[in-house]
């Protein structure tokens, strides 16, 4: 009775808390800049030092690569939680397939940002419906395929197939063409804007900074459209592993998955061509939420 008790979706671009309590959210980007092994910035200020310092993103294919307690720290501080009386506390969200091993270092870092009490929900559990259903959670640096029906997995998959992975072809892509080299927050502006141009059915002109052979910046342009292949390339992996996981079920449990459709979660989920990709090679309609970015913390605002 004496918990304070906030939702923690760490993602590979953004960090997402929710406050049971003051039913607040904050969300910021989950980087971390550094100058000398020293933090510089954190969040949204990282970002300005892109150019001139080292900026580090702690998580990859659903793993912890360097220590997320600063990012902690942050989010707490955003929500007021030092002004808070009761005990901080914490549900977090984690990859289904986490080892004991890798919760541990989640534990460790996480309590030194001063949170007294966790508990760990995994993203197939928070996603779950009660009616049978595929679930696609593509996120930054991984996608997750499961099916599940009555509360008992009947398949479920893990790929490194996502977000992240259309970034880094658009840099070699970019590199390839115009012989210049560009950062991965570039790379993630282009492919957010060539999506939201194809959506629209528009070829926009795309504009970054890019640094040539000597050590100069100066700006290209690329068209929408000259992006969609490093888009398509892993859309398509991601349809073949969905398709391949739907086939390992029953006729009666496909029949339930088309009445009740396949749901697309993740910050991938509104990117161009991945819903109709899913659909056509499936068959099946797929539900995509207005914010699927934030499925996850919305399913866990009714766990406590």
């Amino acid at each position: 009775m004496f918990d304070h008790w906030y939702a923690m979706d760490f993602g590979g671009t953004t960090c997402r808390f929710f406050d049971f309590v003051k039913e607040e959210t904050v969300s910021f980007p989950a980087c971390i800049a550094t100058k000398d092994d020293q933090i510089v910035a954190i969040g949204k200020e990282a970002l300005s030092h892109a150019y001139t310092d080292t900026i580090k993103y702690p998580f990859d294919h659903g793993q912890l690569y360097t220590s997320i307690t600063p990012l902690v720290k942050s989010g707490l501080e955003q929500l007021g939680a030092n002004h808070s009386l009761l005990h901080p506390s914490a549900l977090v969200v984690v990859p289904t397939d986490a080892t004991d091993d890798q919760l541990d270092v989640w534990q460790t870092q996480i309590l030194a940002a001063g949170i007294q009490k966790i508990s760990f929900l995994n993203v197939m559990d928070a996603l779950q419906t009660e009616e049978p259903t595929m679930i696609v959670h593509a996120g930054h640096t991984y996608t997750e395929i499961g099916i599940y029906a009555h509360q008992q997995q009947f398949t479920h998959q893990t790929i490194y197939f996502a977000g992240k992975q259309i970034e880094e072809a658009i840099m070699q892509d970019i590199q390839k063409k115009y012989g210049c080299f560009i950062t991965i927050e570039d790379a993630h502006a282009l492919k957010e804007a060539a999506s939201n141009a194809l959506w629209k059915g528009k070829n926009a002109r795309l504009r970054c900074n890019a640094k040539n052979a000597q050590g100069q910046y100066g700006l290209i342009e690329v068209r929408a459209l000259d992006l969609w292949p490093c888009m398509k390339g892993v859309i398509d992996q991601i349809m073949l592993w969905s398709k391949q996981c739907l086939e390992k079920v029953s006729v009666d449990l496909k029949e339930s998955i088309h009445e009740n459709g396949i749901l697309l979660s993740g910050g991938l989920a509104r990117c161009f061509g991945l819903r109709q990709t899913l659909e056509q090679a499936l068959n099946d309609p797929v539900i995509v939420t207005k914010t699927p970015e934030m499925d996850l913390l919305e399913n866990m605002k009714g766990w406590k």
